[in-house]
């Protein structure tokens, strides 16, 4: 079959099926398939397809069609720009989280050659941004899942990026005062907002990513308490935040010993992200 009928079929499955952009879907699919770039898609449109990566194809969008979020049918997400592998052992990026990598870049460059800790990295999109944008730093990057960390390791390799991974849960095993900056995006969902969620959210993506406790709180309050250990004197703590919770994570992070809070809002003018400075 023919490029553009190829893709003519899959678009008309997306369009039966209520997909809000069929066309989009369609070419995202067919590129993974045929593992070209999307732009090829439109020099040959007349091209003929091996009819193995014709089967492929509409075994993908099957799985779309059956509600997989479509960068792991793909198997790629963008994240500033740059192409992350992403598997459903890993959060997909969010454009939200975009807001914490540039106060993450930004809070580097007031320090001379700074240690950071991505804490539960993920797919590493943020480890890996960080140690491309930030002149001199060294990031480390940890996750209490080990198939997370071998997605996170592989993104890494791929952008060259030197990254130090290691498999823990929250901070218990790092040495007093050894990181000039702290940068997360915790789970922040609520029990509540969690049942909420779109299927595609709640079928597919790790709870374990997803859901901070009862109030959406468990894991920043966790967070809080103990990145004073592993922080050097005047060390930043970043974290991501969800909508609405900017006061209860400024109540927490002060309780917790720190000062000159502030916040930065997201392309939504939501307050998404709080940084904090350690104070002993």
């Amino acid at each position: 079959m023919e490029l553009k009928k190829l893709y003519l079929k899959g678009r008309k499955s997306f369009e039966e099926s209520g997909f809000e952009c069929p066309g989009i879907e369609a070419k995202a699919i067919l590129a993974r398939s045929l593992d070209a770039d999307p732009v090829e898609l439109y020099a040959h449109p007349e091209r003929r397809v091996d009819p193995g990566r014709g089967e492929a194809f509409e075994r993908l969008v099957g799985r779309r069609l059956r509600g997989e979020p479509l960068a792991y049918v793909t198997g790629r997400r963008e994240f500033c720009s740059k192409p992350f592998v992403v598997t459903p052992d890993v959060l997909i990026p969010r454009p939200e989280t975009e807001t914490l990598a540039e106060l993450a870049i930004e809070t580097a460059g007031l320090m001379k050659n700074p240690r950071v800790l991505d804490l539960g990295t993920g797919s590493g999109c943020l480890a890996v941004t960080l140690f491309l944008e930030s002149h001199g730093c060294e990031v480390f990057a940890s996750d209490i899942s080990a198939s997370a960390l071998g997605v996170a390791a592989e993104n890494a390799r791929t952008h060259g990026a030197s990254v130090g991974f290691v498999n823990s849960d929250i901070l218990c095993c790092f040495a007093e005062s050894s990181f000039d900056m702290i940068v997360s995006n915790p789970p922040y969902v609520s029990a509540a907002q969690y049942e909420e969620l779109p299927g595609e959210i709640r079928h597919y993506e790790p709870a374990v990513a997803l859901l901070g406790g009862e109030d959406g709180l468990a894991c920043i309050r966790k967070i809080a308490s103990a990145a004073g250990g592993v922080l050097r004197e005047g060390g930043f703590l970043l974290l991501e935040i969800g909508t609405g919770q900017a006061e209860s994570a400024e109540r927490i992070i002060s309780g917790s010993g720190f000062s000159d809070i502030d916040f930065k809002t997201d392309i939504a003018g939501i307050e998404r992200v709080v940084r904090a400075t350690w104070k002993k």
